[in-house]
């Protein structure tokens, strides 16, 4: 699982996005609900990047 510092560009953004705008409770629910193809493509990130956002996120909260 990677760190938050693990990631870059996009996917960096996104992350810090999640942090900024989701509670802990919100993210996990998130995460539960699976891939988010619309964030993906607003964000200009793939399925596995965004899993890897919210999970190095979750991991840090």
């Amino acid at each position: 699982m990677k760190c938050i510092i693990d990631l870059h560009g996009n996917v960096a953004d996104y992350a810090q996005f999640c942090i900024c705008n989701y509670s802990l409770d919100t993210l996990v629910q998130y995460a539960k609900n699976g891939i988010d193809h619309e964030a993906c493509r607003k964000w200009g990130i793939s399925g596995e990047e965004w899993q890897d956002a919210i999970f190095a996120v979750l991991k840090e909260m």
